[in-house]
């Protein structure tokens, strides 16, 4: 019963507070008449509402006599018992607030019944788990606009930042934060290369490195457990990979190595294990992961293998740019950065120097226009002269100019060095 009246002196609260402010709130607020509780609020906000539309003045006196001419005509004490409940203009947001929450816990009460139904309908668990998710996701709206703010009233968070430091996570390549600033939350890191020439390598080198600021999620299409497992051991205690895939190689050095690192690594690096990795999938697991440990970031490898329904009817181009853009979407949604190596078309090997550009985005053009980064690699894989040069380009810098850098690409020890700056 308390809950029924602090309810119902909420409503009544928005109506008055509203009514104070001559309308005015109406302008802070995108309030939906249905997330009242009892019918008559909800037909008073209604009138309300057309009288600010038709630019007709909001009073006690004004309001009173529009609704007795409504299709369902409400008592003057009513009217000016909200009044009395809110005499302040400014409470209006903070009944907004309560009447809001309490409608989303009556949607929630709706949708746990209809999830209930939908257990029981055809089609794949993950299909109905998406679909559940997405109704759930509903019960979370709260139609409040945030208050007008001028962007000089704004300015102060943005110079703190210039003394504070701000929030990105560096690269291991100096040379490559120079020029993208580090791994942004919220954004979207996209590197692209032919098979072989290292984007796997440095999808973990950036995981790892994510993995020093809190959990990441690594879904790997190609890689086992154990071979991500072996490749950051290479990485971390520099014991050659051949070694690593023979054991019957390995030195005692190694196994000292071997025993220190199971030590020492508590990184909360979680490689995911799902032989068909949807959007949901991903963002089930990146909400696991963060559960343990703050998520820090997420690493998809790569972009091209993610799994289409059998039942899924859209051309492949169309599927890839609906799962890059809604990677795009998770990345703000969770607000950490998101690395998305994507697999660039066989075309670039017919040029004469294999360098890769933009347009080799494979099966979608809407990759580049989904990330805030894109990396593209190049590596003579075929002269063992030049093998060992990573050609780092920054193809698309959504904060600042494009640029590129050589990396030392180690691959006996699945690490990428900077020996020198920019080509």
């Amino acid at each position: 019963m308390a809950q029924t009246d602090e309810l119902e002196q909420a409503e009544l609260g928005l109506i008055g507070a509203t009514l104070n402010s001559a309308g005015r709130a109406f302008t802070e607020l995108d309030f939906d008449p249905t997330d009242f509780r009892h019918p008559v609020m909800e037909q008073v906000w209604r009138v309300m509402q057309k009288m600010v539309q038709d630019g007709k003045p909001v009073d006690q006196v004004t309001l009173i006599h529009a609704l007795a001419n409504s299709d369902m005509p409400v008592e003057p004490s009513l009217i000016h018992k909200a009044v009395e409940v809110a005499p302040s203009p400014a409470s209006a947001n903070y009944y907004a607030g309560i009447v809001a929450e309490h409608a989303a816990r009556r949607r929630l009460a709706t949708v746990g019944r209809s999830i209930i139904d939908l257990a029981g309908q055809p089609g794949s668990v993950d299909a109905l788990i998406d679909e559940a998710r997405k109704k759930l996701d509903n019960t979370t709206r709260v139609n409040i606009t945030s208050p007008v703010q001028y962007v000089w009233e704004t300015m102060g968070d943005t110079v703190a930042t210039f003394t504070e430091g701000d929030t990105f996570i560096e690269t291991p390549w100096p040379s490559l934060n120079r020029i993208i600033g580090g791994l942004r939350p919220g954004a979207v890191y996209t590197v692209g290369s032919r098979p072989g020439v290292g984007k796997s390598v440095l999808g973990i080198e950036l995981g790892l490195v994510m993995a020093q600021h809190g959990g990441v999620a690594l879904f790997s299409l190609e890689m086992s457990q154990d071979d991500v497992n072996k490749r950051i051991l290479a990485n971390q205690k520099q014991i050659p990979m051949n070694r690593l895939m023979s054991p019957s190689e390995l030195t005692d050095v190694d196994y000292r190595k071997i025993a220190e690192w199971r030590n020492e690594f508590r990184r909360p690096f979680a490689v995911n294990k799902s032989p068909q990795v949807t959007i949901g999938e991903i963002r089930r697991f990146a909400r696991n992961v963060d559960r343990r440990d703050p998520l820090a970031g997420v690493v998809v490898d790569y972009l091209q293998l993610m799994g289409q329904a059998p039942n899924d009817k859209r051309a492949r181009q169309e599927f890839v740019s609906d799962m890059s853009r809604n990677l795009k979407l998770l990345a703000m949604e969770l607000d950490v950065p998101v690395v998305m190596l994507s697999q660039l078309n066989r075309e670039l090997e017919g040029r004469n120097n294999g360098m890769p550009k933009l347009s080799d985005l494979r099966e979608s053009g809407s990759i580049e226009q989904d990330s805030d980064v894109v990396l593209l690699l190049h590596r003579d894989i075929v002269d063992e002269g030049k093998a060992h040069e990573l050609q780092m380009i920054v193809a698309k810098n959504r904060h600042g100019a494009p640029g590129g850098l050589t990396l030392d690409f180690a691959g006996h020890y699945s690490k990428l060095r900077e020996p020198h700056g920019g080509f």
